[in-house]
């Protein structure tokens, strides 16, 4: 699910949650206030390679780097040294990074502009079928929550899925907020749900549809393993 958040806690104590590499920022950013040094500076690209950018799809490639790291886009931005807004813009192609901005990025995904831009790269095929050595898990390693999202390397694809689990008395970050909409579905345990100031209980088989533009948290409140298959859009988040 775009971007949840997860941290080692009880409910009982929810003062205690923590933000997570999985979340995006807690207030969600406009595009217009994303930093100009993020954007455009003197390495700015010229014309001709703007042009040469947009028919690669510098964004689609990026994203494909990303995924095929593992990373999420806040784990990218914080490597990088930019903003969630940031990746996330690049990646749609709503901007043009800077040539230095770019350099950063590939740098951190283990690429350069060489590579990037030449006839090297390789579009992966697109799998139909994804093993579980194939889910690229999104939370960090000493994480109690595992989000494994389901990527078979295609550039298209609009809808995210994603297999999680929630360890005894886990949450995600606290009021997680992102663009798009998620459905999802419990399949083992109980799990809360708290959007702004309203928590809702969901036992195994109840599913959920939420606007992920409002404040939301997931709880497991139990001593035992919940579970939850969600798919969310957009898939790049």
């Amino acid at each position: 699910m775009p971007a949840k958040k997860t941290l080692n806690s009880t409910t009982e104590d929810n003062t205690s949650i923590a933000h997570s590499e999985i979340g995006i920022d807690e207030s969600v950013e406009d595009e217009s206030s994303i930093e100009t040094d993020d954007i455009d500076n003197d390495d700015e690209l010229t014309d001709s390679e703007t042009e040469e950018s947009s028919e690669e799809d510098i964004g689609k490639k990026i994203n494909q780097l990303r995924l095929a790291k593992g990373y999420s886009q806040r784990k990218l931005a914080k490597l990088s040294g930019l903003t969630n807004t940031s990746i996330s813009s690049i990646e749609r192609n709503k901007v043009s990074p800077a040539v230095n901005t770019l350099k950063a990025i590939l740098g951190v995904l283990g690429s350069d502009l060489t590579t990037f831009f030449s006839d090297e790269w390789k579009e992966p095929k697109a799998r139909v079928i994804v093993t579980p050595k194939d889910l690229l898990e999104l939370s960090e390693p000493n994480s109690r929550v595992s989000l494994k999202q389901v990527y078979n390397c295609s550039a298209t694809r609009n809808l995210g899925f994603l297999i999680e689990t929630y360890q005894p008395n886990s949450s995600t970050e606290e009021r997680i907020a992102h663009e798009g909409e998620e459905i999802g579905t419990v399949i083992e345990g109980k799990i809360i749900i708290r959007i702004n100031e309203t928590t809702y209980l969901l036992n195994e088989g109840d599913s959920y549809v939420i606007d992920t533009n409002q404040p939301h948290t997931f709880i497991n409140p139990t001593d035992s393993v919940s579970r939850i298959v969600s798919a969310h859009t957009p898939m790049t988040y």
